[in-house]
């Protein structure tokens, strides 16, 4: 009988320790939805760079978007088309995605693709463009991120490239470039901030 009481304030320990921990996880999980749905930050001072310089989020600032913009602007000419790729699951990332995808589909551009990246990627923005000599209008988006000082590896003759290390290896992970895609825009995580050396 003593054993039985026992055993019954024992498992109502454990039964209210597990409701405990639940309602625990469950406000982290409402902290974590929260955090990831509240705006950016207020924008930096201009022209900081975006991608290093900002505490907390990735940031366009208006005169970043404004140097974007005249680089980009298509409205009253040829429609062009941006693909983008982004890693998963980084609310940063992500967000930084739909700013960038914002400044271009104010120039005029349309977004044809936001896919996700499926392997490991360095932290950065990358820009791919299919051709050794890519045209012009593709190579505006260059000028464009150079304008706002935003800095983003690119290489030319991707398409190629691409080919080339899947010939040497089937399972070498990169983007693979449909017909009529001339570039892909990739939105890494957010650099690691750089500290200043120490005197």
């Amino acid at each position: 009988m003593q054993k039985n009481i026992l055993g019954l304030v024992v498992l109502g320990v454990l039964l209210v320790g597990a409701g405990a921990y639940i309602v625990h996880l469950r406000g982290e999980n409402q902290q974590l939805k929260t955090t990831s749905t509240v705006p950016a930050p207020a924008a930096a001072p201009a022209m900081a760079r975006s991608d290093t310089n900002t505490v907390g989020g990735r940031t366009l600032t208006p005169e970043q978007r404004r140097a974007m913009l005249e680089k980009l602007d298509s409205r009253g000419g040829a429609t062009h088309y941006v693909w983008f790729a982004t890693v998963p699951n980084n609310p940063e990332a992500s967000n930084f995605q739909k700013q960038i995808q914002g400044v271009f589909e104010e120039a005029g551009w349309k977004v044809h693709s936001n896919r996700p990246v499926t392997f490991g990627l360095k932290p950065g923005i990358f820009f791919f463009m299919a051709e050794e000599e890519p045209p012009d209008y593709v190579q505006s988006i260059s000028s464009a991120f150079e304008a706002a000082g935003i800095q983003a590896t690119s290489g030319r003759g991707y398409r190629q490239f691409y080919l080339d290390k899947k010939k040497e290896n089937p399972d070498w992970k990169g983007f693979e470039l449909n017909d009529g895609q001339d570039f892909i825009v990739v939105i890494g995580r957010k650099p690691e901030e750089q500290k200043a050396p120490e005197s």
